[in-house]
């Protein structure tokens, strides 16, 4: 059995001096893992996923903006995006994150989890 484990994977991630830094952990037909690490003040402009989506705070804050909202992100932060929302962040500070685009995952409105 093979198998892909960190005890950190905060530790695995660079943060450069200017930019943003992403690699994939894992691309699979039904699930790809890309961890990003942002240099203070760097920014990813609105966009949207053609999958649903995770992002997932591993290390720092981010001010993280959905249509009519704008979440202060911090370490622990998550959120679950349908496909083609689009958002925005903006690393306050040094900032890691993983993103994981899942094919096949239920809408955030069908889900049975708790939202807000």
């Amino acid at each position: 059995m093979e198998y892909l484990q960190f005890d950190q994977l905060a530790d695995e991630i660079e943060i450069p001096k200017k930019g943003i830094t992403s690699y994939s952990l894992i691309s699979e037909p039904h699930v790809r893992v890309v961890v990003f690490g942002f240099a203070d003040g760097e920014e990813m402009t609105e966009h949207t996923a053609a999958v649903p989506a995770i992002a997932h705070v591993i290390s720092g804050e981010f001010e993280f903006t959905v249509p009519d909202k704008t979440f202060h992100f911090k370490t622990g932060s998550w959120i679950h995006m349908d496909a083609h929302l689009p958002h925005s962040l903006v690393a306050k500070g040094d900032a890691k994150l993983v993103l994981y685009l899942c094919r096949g995952l239920k809408s955030a409105e069908k889900s049975n989890a708790r939202y807000k």
